[in-house]
């Protein structure tokens, strides 16, 4: 992985060199947008590039505590990362999602969902309604979908999930 970011340093945007910077880097559709569904892009040279452990494992799905926010990478089973969760506030999510935008993500639809909390410590889970949003890039390698999900109740709350198709 330190080669590929030495390879895509060399465009047009600061090749980044401390895991700190690594972490920050992921996190902007330059570096997901392209590594998400990418056979080099495993569990094992994540947490190895970003130095970096799970607080969490559900299944194929470790948690990392990125400093600034928590990070879901969703693995196959060859350890292949194919999708990248996000949990953002107020002003961060606005400019996550708006490099997005800025990076040729369109928004393809938008729609209402129900989110269901159940790690709430309650007796019944957490039920509210939300707004989800989906922008979409077309690449070389399938389409990389971004989808945004604010609920109501929680307005400065984002749920940030990106993942790639070959559709």
């Amino acid at each position: 992985m330190v080669a590929l970011f030495a390879i895509i340093g060399m465009s047009s945007f600061a090749q980044p060199s401390t895991p700190k910077e690594k972490r920050a880097a992921i996190l902007t559709p330059e570096y997901y947008t392209p590594w998400i569904g990418a056979s080099f892009f495993t569990i094992a040279t994540a947490e190895h590039e970003f130095e970096v452990e799970p607080v969490q494992i559900q299944g194929l799905v470790f948690f990392y505590d990125f400093g600034d926010c928590f990070v879901g990478f969703e693995a196959n089973k060859k350890g292949v990362i194919i999708q990248m969760t996000v949990r953002l506030f107020g002003d961060t999510a606005r400019d996550f999602i708006q490099k997005a935008i800025d990076y040729g993500y369109e928004q393809i639809g938008e729609g209402d969902d129900i989110n269901v909390h159940t790690n709430t410590r309650q007796l019944l889970p957490d039920i509210n309604a939300s707004k989800v949003d989906r922008y979409c890039v077309r690449t070389q390698n399938g389409n990389v979908y971004l989808e945004v999900s604010n609920s109501v109740r929680a307005a400065h709350e984002y749920q940030i999930a990106v993942f790639r198709s070959k559709d």
